[in-house]
């Protein structure tokens, strides 16, 4: 599909043709703009999107990069569309509305304000950036690790298993990354970061309601990715550091790469 023609032609974009074009672009080659209220973003969100409620819109235009394509959404495709005439007149060059809005919807969503990290396994106060990342992915691992011996599918046992390495992955360049950051060579801090972690029974017990099926643990798994995915865009947009800008946009490509094996391992099993 032409993309450029796709937001040339109409102001109008499918949630269908939204979720291939946000699966197979890069995540900092466009905007997702939510115009709704901050109550309504916090209950539900698409991963990544920035939050600008449409009464505030107008005076909020800087915020925003106005050549870059701009998808635009709201509860039911009414306020985004109003959103939309206000981006134009503002010179946005390429705009699209999300018709339906997120009431259409059907793939992986976010959680939590747009200023708070991953809801299910990171809480308490943390030093820096680096730490809430790192047991975050460190708890994703540990669920990985924890539904695979759990479920009988080697196929499934097999996903699972990858899924843990890419976290090992990620845990690796955020450990060192942070080193590089500080420009020491104590290791104190980074070696507490390697402590730790989360109890199996804990996590059994917190998301042991969406543990009952394949299906489920996916669809489980697909909302951890999607708040990751969401964590290093929302990272990326408020350090001034260009070079940690460019890490968390690749942390969030590789995030969004793990949604995309996810959603293509649930379609397998639902086929």
């Amino acid at each position: 599909m032409q993309w450029k023609s796709l937001f040339t032609a109409s102001p109008d974009i499918s949630v269908t043709e939204t979720k291939e074009f946000v699966a197979s672009q890069p995540p900092d080659s466009f905007q997702l703009l939510d115009v709704r209220q901050p109550k309504e973003y916090e209950e539900q969100h698409l991963p990544g999107a920035i939050l600008i409620p449409l009464g505030e819109l107008p005076d909020r235009l800087a915020e925003l990069d106005s050549d870059q394509k701009t998808i635009v959404y709201c509860r039911s495709g009414i306020r985004s569309k109003a959103a939309c005439q206000i981006l134009s007149d503002g010179n946005f060059t390429t705009v699209s509305n999300m018709a339906g809005g997120i009431l259409q919807w059907k793939g992986a969503t976010a959680a939590g304000g747009a200023n708070v990290g991953l809801e299910y396994f990171i809480s308490g106060t943390f030093s820096s950036a680096f730490d809430m990342a790192y047991q975050m992915e460190k708890g994703l691992r540990q669920f990985y690790l924890l539904m695979k011996s759990r479920v009988p599918s080697p196929k499934m046992q097999s996903l699972l298993e990858t899924l843990a390495k890419y976290e090992d992955g990620h845990m690796a360049k955020l450990l060192a990354k942070y080193r590089k950051t500080r420009e020491t060579s104590d290791t104190s801090h980074s070696s507490m970061l390697l402590e730790g972690g989360f109890n199996a029974d804990d996590l059994l017990q917190t998301f042991g309601e969406h543990l009952q099926s394949e299906e489920s643990i996916l669809q489980l798994a697909m909302t951890f990715e999607a708040q990751a995915f969401d964590l290093y865009q929302r990272l990326s947009r408020t350090t001034r550091d260009t070079e940690l800008q460019s890490f968390y946009q690749q942390m969030a490509e590789e995030e969004q790469k793990h949604l995309n094996q996810l959603a293509k391992g649930l379609d397998a099993l639902l086929a």
